[in-house]
């Protein structure tokens, strides 16, 4: 378990608004969260609503959460499962952000989020690229591992179980840090699936990054991105 408390990501704020907004006009009181991780949205989704509660396949992000929700005088149940596999009852709404990347059967995972949701469901993700730069690197021929589709390839799989969904953009920003060039370098190199010299991977990554306080700094605006439905019965 960490010995610390997380930093929230900094897109975190551009979502939650959007969530709760969307949430709110569905007169929403309970609320399951699919893969929390270290709680980018579970303590606010603690407060605005009458029930929370969280699956995740990791103890430690759960035992965590639990302790900083009663830290701060909040409510939080927890299933300690695979999302496929957990017996959670029904709530009114399913939520998930960024839990999707390593995902084997899209079909199963969302038909599970619309038996399980009794008002609403909603799925989302950081659109790709991950990175500014990455457009750039394959303009120049390197070949790379993306692990990051979007939320239009899981309106596919939904639209296959016969069930329609809305896609919601959030223009959203964020800042990446690096202690040092290398950082940077070792970042992109974690991508890449064909061979780049260092010299000119670095002419590529030079212009997204600026140096600044003894740190390389990578500015991003992007969008954000649900996949929302009423449950079908």
């Amino acid at each position: 378990m960490k010995s610390s408390a997380p930093q929230r990501d900094s897109y975190a704020d551009a979502v939650w608004e959007k969530l709760y907004e969307i949430a709110a006009s569905f007169s929403i009181s309970s609320v399951l969260e699919i893969g929390p991780g270290w709680g980018n949205y579970t303590f606010p989704l603690c407060r605005s609503f009458a029930q929370t509660a969280c699956v995740d396949i990791s103890p430690d992000n759960l035992r965590f959460l639990k302790e900083r929700t009663r830290q701060e005088g909040l409510s939080l149940m927890t299933f300690c499962s695979a999302w496929e596999t957990a017996e959670t009852g029904k709530w009114d709404l399913v939520f998930g952000y960024n839990c999707l990347y390593r995902l084997m059967e899209p079909e199963l995972f969302l038909q599970k989020m619309n038996d399980t949701a009794q008002k609403l469901c909603m799925i989302g993700m950081n659109r790709p690229p991950e990175f500014p730069w990455l457009p750039a690197l394959e303009e120049m021929g390197v070949k790379l591992h993306y692990t990051r589709q979007g939320c239009e390839a899981l309106a596919d799989v939904l639209s296959s179980l016969r069930i329609r969904g809305e896609l919601v953009n959030v223009p959203n920003y964020r800042v990446y840090r690096y202690p040092d060039r290398e950082a940077v370098l070792r970042r992109a190199e974690q991508f890449l699936l064909s061979p780049c010299p260092r010299e000119r991977l670095w002419e590529v990554l030079a212009p997204y990054h600026r140096r600044e306080n003894q740190q390389w700094i990578c500015e991003y605006s992007f969008e954000s991105q649900f996949l929302v439905w009423r449950p079908v019965k």
